[in-house]
């Protein structure tokens, strides 16, 4: 049986019981044998004011109420009064019973908050009707009589229903109106206003029945104990929902609280953290298989280049025409540079992928630099270029990967003497900034650089796009992946015809 069908039935076999209850016990007091008397006889009592008193004269007697005829006075009569008093009785008793107990309340209606709210709205109600009996016709006051007596039956009956099915559910707070209410606006400030309001309405409530009737309301009492509750309750829905956040944020598990109130925002807080974790999964999943191919591929191309480069050095020895000897030279050259571009491509992506960890050792910073300007020694003369040293200390000691910063700042000269002006000079400045160290190489441009910073710093891209020979594209974003796996930074600088790379370095392993 639904849950609609379940209450619709329950309601009304509720609202039998109480007319039931209603009718039976007027019928059983009209039972009891006791005269009704008509109206007309009680105003036939009054004494004429115009009679006049003398002493030892007898006054006129006024004329006796007759009692009118009552149809209780039949034993008869009286006996199927009673019975049919009886049998409604325990018919509403019955249905009462199935109602409250054999259709058993599974889910809150108004909750026991609500019904303390019920309780005093029905006693104001109930007080304002005495106090004005008085401008009521006696037969207006019989119909309100009966109408309160089975409004408050079922009132009483739909309550005890209510409260037994809270029982069942271990008076969870989750029953209660006020916090069901909250969680159905769409957002925290209105759900906020909705425990104020009930709040207010519940104390209000309770002033004005003591203030007008002098009478204490319970039923204000308990739904402004239940509001309070549930604004407690609020609060910590909302500090734990705050966590969750900040799990996400952190990468934390997420944890879902039972009858929160945010719990449909905790909910999608967990999605998206199944999610994320799967798109890691994923991410994780595809470069490993780029690892893979790329090693596999590398692998393969490695034996025929090396193989052409072992052929091309032994046929130089051999006698060649000019021609042969150029196109040779041409064969090793374009053989040598497919070699290293394999090489640079494998690293590169072992190195973005996480699958080599970066190394922690102390190093001297300026001695690293040093040694890997003396191995360019020879190309930087043939470059017509010089170095300017600019050192803020003698010896920089730091923490990081010696050989991955080696390449870094291999590449980033040896990316300027493959597009510096020649005849320039490569400034080269160490700054040390607190926890970290600044180093910044600038040089001129010998071509005009018609490119954004971003977009030089993706695989493959030149800056001069009309040389086809020089360089991979890989430089760059080699020396900032390198960066970036040792926790440091790296970024380009663009003024004009100057071109600058700036690398920062912790001195410490703060972020290895």
């Amino acid at each position: 049986m639904s849950l609609k069908r379940r209450n619709f039935i329950a309601l009304g076999l509720l609202l039998f019981a109480a007319i039931g209850f209603s009718i039976g016990r007027t019928l059983l007091k009209d039972s009891t044998g006791h005269e009704t008397v008509e109206a007309t006889s009680i105003l036939a009592t009054e004494i004429p004011e115009q009679a006049t008193t003398s002493p030892g004269v007898a006054q006129p007697v006024p004329e006796t109420t007759q009692p009118g005829t009552s149809r209780a006075s039949d034993p008869a009569n009286r006996g199927i009064r009673r019975f049919l008093g009886y049998g409604l009785c325990f018919a509403a008793a019955a249905a009462a019973i199935g109602a409250v107990f054999g259709l058993r309340q599974t889910a809150p209606v108004l909750g026991p908050d609500g019904i303390g709210m019920l309780a005093g709205l029905f006693c104001i109600l109930y007080y304002m009707a005495i106090n004005a009996e008085y401008m009521m016709w006696s037969y207006l006051l019989d119909i309100w009589v009966t109408a309160a007596s089975i409004l408050a039956a079922s009132v009483i009956l739909f309550s005890i229903r209510e409260l037994w099915g809270w029982a069942w559910a271990k008076f969870s707070l989750s029953w209660c109106l006020v916090r069901r209410l909250s969680k159905n606006v769409p957002s925290p400030q209105r759900a906020m206003l909705v425990f104020s309001g009930w709040i207010f309405l519940s104390l209000t409530g309770i002033l004005l029945t003591q203030l007008w009737y002098d009478q204490f309301s319970f039923g204000f009492l308990a739904a402004a104990i239940f509001g309070f509750m549930g604004l407690r309750l609020y609060g910590k829905d909302l500090n734990h929902l705050g966590e969750q956040l900040n799990n996400l944020f952190r990468g934390l598990p997420v944890t879902l609280k039972e009858d929160s109130t945010f719990s449909q925002t905790e909910a999608q807080l967990l999605t998206v953290r199944l999610q994320q974790e799967e798109a890691i999964r994923a991410a994780v999943t595809s470069e490993r298989f780029k690892v893979e191919l790329i090693s596999n591929v590398s692998h393969d191309l490695r034996t025929p280049l090396t193989a052409i480069l072992g052929y091309s050095e032994l046929l130089q020895k051999e006698t060649l025409s000019p021609e042969g000897q150029e196109q040779l030279r041409l064969l090793h050259q374009k053989a040598g540079y497919m070699s290293e571009l394999v090489e640079s491509l494998f690293e590169l992506t072992k190195v973005s992928s996480g699958v080599v960890e970066a190394k922690r050792e102390e190093i001297d910073l300026i001695r690293l630099l040093e040694q890997t300007i003396g191995l360019f020694d020879d190309q930087l003369t043939r470059a017509g270029l010089v170095v300017r040293r600019d050192y803020t200390s003698d010896t920089i000691p730091i923490i990081t990967d010696g050989a991955r910063m080696h390449q870094v700042f291999a590449n980033l000269l040896g990316n300027a003497i493959k597009y510096a002006l020649s005849g320039t000079r490569i400034y080269l400045e160490v700054k040390e900034t607190g926890e970290s160290c600044l180093i910044r190489m600038v040089n001129t441009s010998s071509y005009e650089m018609d490119f954004k910073p971003e977009e030089i710093l993706q695989r493959f891209a030149r800056g001069d796009k009309a040389r086809s020979t020089k360089g991979s594209g890989l430089g760059l974003a080699i020396a900032q992946t390198y960066t970036e796996s040792v926790g440091g930074s790296f970024r380009i600088g663009i003024d004009g015809d100057q071109f600058s790379a700036i690398v920062e370095l912790p001195k410490t392993e703060r972020n290895l």
